[in-house]
């Protein structure tokens, strides 16, 4: 059963301690995401030097400019039985039935000499990308920002290494820019005048997709300024506010698995709204081989309760099961 947060409360902290060398002002950063992440569950982090109006711009000329048949070209497997796809691909929307639309890639790394690669090995897949004529910034921008968000989500992670007790480069093996399986993922909601049906929560609220807890080690997430997000807490669903700027972080349930739920993966929905916007989140992953012991973080009194898993077999089954629950997005 997911768990119930203790509040919707997301405050904003200034991360950029965390890429300096003060340890007093890394340890007031990593007090202030201890208690974001036991309370709603969500913080958003400021100060993180990402061009976001530059993101905005390149992610809807990409959305505005693609052709029904270059999406369909570039479909993964449930929209194309011809691309071996599933993970990186376009995500269509189908007429009558499902409104949303993404774009979803990988690590640049994985190239056709990348180890992965060679042996088959799930959920590594080489970059399918639209034409470079047509499109001729979309893939430098979208490999460069892969780049950059695994650097920030990584020194993100060294502030939860030093709330959870450890050193601050504790999760940094894991993490490693050629074999890191993360992804991102451009979303567009559109606004419709015709808008196809939606689900319905057992609360009656309208949804665009239902509660879900992440798959992930966290989610590093920018979204257009219009209110959506609502965390299940003690006294129901709450809605988060929204920021035009910042980056809104939660831990997914890889996090929650290692910490013993101490730092437990907030179980959250999509609000239906029907205005044209933006959900662009990062998922950042371990490597297929990482595997991270479940520990007693600081100033918790339960004794562990997990088993190690390999990040590899957990992602897999994770999405899986996702899809399975909420469907395929």
């Amino acid at each position: 059963m997911p768990i119930r947060m203790p509040s919707a409360d997301v405050p904003t902290i200034d991360i950029s301690p965390l890429f300096k060398d003060d340890a007093d002002a890394k340890r007031s950063v990593a007090e202030e995401i201890n208690k974001a992440c036991r309370g709603s569950g969500f913080f958003y982090a400021s100060h993180h030097g990402v061009d976001v109006q530059l993101l905005q711009d390149v992610v809807n000329e990409f959305h505005r400019t693609m052709t029904d048949q270059e999406k369909f070209d570039l479909a993964i497997r449930a929209y194309n039985p011809n691309n071996s796809h599933v993970r990186n691909g376009y995500y269509m929307a189908v007429k009558g039935k499902k409104a949303v639309e993404s774009f979803c890639y990988l690590n640049p790394a994985f190239t056709e000499d990348h180890p992965m690669i060679k042996s088959g090995v799930p959920m590594h897949e080489v970059n399918d990308w639209p034409d470079e004529e047509r499109h001729p910034r979309f893939r430098p921008f979208c490999e460069s920002y892969y780049r950059e968000m695994l650097r920030l989500s990584t020194v993100i992670m060294r502030g939860l290494a030093l709330a959870l007790g450890k050193p601050e480069h504790f999760f940094d093996p894991a993490l490693a820019e050629a074999d890191t399986l993360s992804s991102v993922s451009l979303i567009r909601y559109p606004y419709l005048e015709d808008y196809p049906p939606v689900k319905t929560g057992p609360d009656g609220t309208k949804l665009s997709f239902e509660d879900h807890l992440d798959v992930s080690m966290i989610t590093v997430l920018f979204q257009t300024e219009v209110q959506n997000l609502q965390v299940e807490t003690v006294d129901g669903w709450q809605d988060l506010p929204t920021s035009g700027e910042n980056f809104l972080v939660n831990c997914g349930t890889y996090m929650a698995h290692i910490t013993n739920d101490y730092f437990p993966a907030p179980n959250h929905r999509v609000k239906f709204i029907n205005a044209e916007r933006l959900s662009l989140p990062f998922f950042l992953n371990g490597g297929h081989n990482a595997l991270i012991e479940p520990f007693v973080p600081e100033g918790a009194i339960e004794p562990v309760k997990n088993e190690p898993l390999s990040y590899g077999d957990y992602l897999q089954h994770g999405l899986r099961a996702l899809i399975v629950k909420n469907g395929q997005t």
